[in-house]
């Protein structure tokens, strides 16, 4: 059993190769190992990375030290042979995860100081999401964009009807990664994309025209406060680790809830772990949460004195509670079963009829 010097001196070795492993996925030098049909040296990844060698060669080496990224046999020693680095076939998928997942924690690193003034009592309440946030949401969506599809047909009925066509919609939609992936299957659909804030919106809107997708629309839409012609105008909707980002939760709730038809789903992908932390305990990954939810989410909510700032922790319990409260009827909670979609699940609701 590790001793408590052990467990504070891994936090410091695995927070500091999480940063590095962040760097070269950002920089490409894992995407690039990842590739390569055999061994690579520092030199050959900044060529073709276009990159200088002496940073690669840096942080390369610290994934090699730290198991990450495998160091060729015979390479790399006190004979001179320049050192070589690969993943096997078997890592691939894995260390880009990974990477993808680290790249969450040089966000959190990128505003550590604006963060830091929020803990003041006489600071600021929140930071809000910058672009990095919305391009990770994006990548991770990307990762685990099959598993969730199956997660969201898991509603009963709900595949058939968007295959017929219906009337559907993403509130606060970032990227709308998801949205988009499900607009191209089901051309029957029409798929209005909403967000507060300009910016994802307009990411979203792009990368739809991109895409050639049609079949979407675009507005800038607070959930929070839905207005009048958007009264039972749906028949699905969909939320992506929206609702605990949110200054008001239930009014938003409420908000989905007065814009769905009578009998409509509303499908609520979020972080559902616990809301109580003695149950955390249990899963230590779960920590990881906790510490996003101080520089990304509490930041990003906290936006007037009586926001409730929920976290990414706000857990299963409390997500009940407050879809009962918003008047839905709770189907259940799915979950996908693979780490690829961490501590995401989906909880289904359906409106009354």
């Amino acid at each position: 059993m590790a001793s408590y010097e052990d467990l504070t001196t891994n936090v410091y070795t695995w927070g500091s190769v999480s940063l590095a492993l962040a760097m070269a996925h950002e920089t490409g030098i894992t995407p690039i190992l990842c590739q390569a049909q055999g061994p690579l040296s520092s030199h050959q990844l900044a060529q073709q990375g276009k990159l200088k060698e002496r940073y690669v060669r840096e942080v390369v080496n610290a994934l090699a030290v730290a198991g990450l990224v495998q160091l060729e046999e015979g390479t790399g020693g006190k004979d001179g042979v320049e050192a070589r680095y690969l993943v096997p076939d078997t890592h691939r998928h894995a260390l880009k995860a990974a990477g993808i997942s680290c790249c969450a924690v040089s966000e959190c690193a990128r505003q550590f100081s604006a963060v830091k003034e929020c803990f003041d009592i006489d600071g600021p309440s929140c930071v809000r999401y910058q672009s990095g946030v919305f391009n990770l949401m994006e990548e991770w969506g990307t990762m685990g964009l099959d598993n969730m599809t199956t997660a969201v047909f898991k509603t009963p009925g709900l595949k058939e009807s968007l295959e017929k066509g219906i009337q559907a919609a993403e509130v606060g939609c970032g990227t709308g990664r998801l949205v988009r992936h499900l607009a191209a299957m089901f051309p029957k659909s029409h798929f209005t994309v909403t967000d507060v804030v300009e910016q994802p919106l307009q990411l979203a809107r792009q990368r739809a025209e991109g895409e050639g997708l049609t079949n979407m629309t675009f507005q800038l839409i607070d959930v929070c406060k839905v207005p009048d012609e958007w009264t039972e105008k749906f028949d699905w909707l969909l939320s992506q680790d929206v609702i605990h980002d949110l200054p008001h939760p239930l009014e938003a709730m409420k908000g989905v809830f007065k814009a769905l038809k009578p009998g409509g789903h509303f499908s609520m992908v979020d972080q559902l772990v616990s809301s109580f932390v003695a149950e955390n305990m249990k899963t230590k990954s779960t920590a990881a949460l906790y510490a996003l939810g101080t520089f990304m989410c509490i930041p990003e909510s906290y936006q007037q004195p009586d926001s409730e700032a929920l976290g990414p922790c706000w857990g299963e319990e409390k997500a009940r509670d407050l879809l009962g409260k918003a008047g839905f009827h709770v189907l259940g909670l799915t979950r996908s079963g693979t780490k690829d979609l961490g501590t995401s699940a989906i909880c289904m609701c359906q409106k009354p009829n």
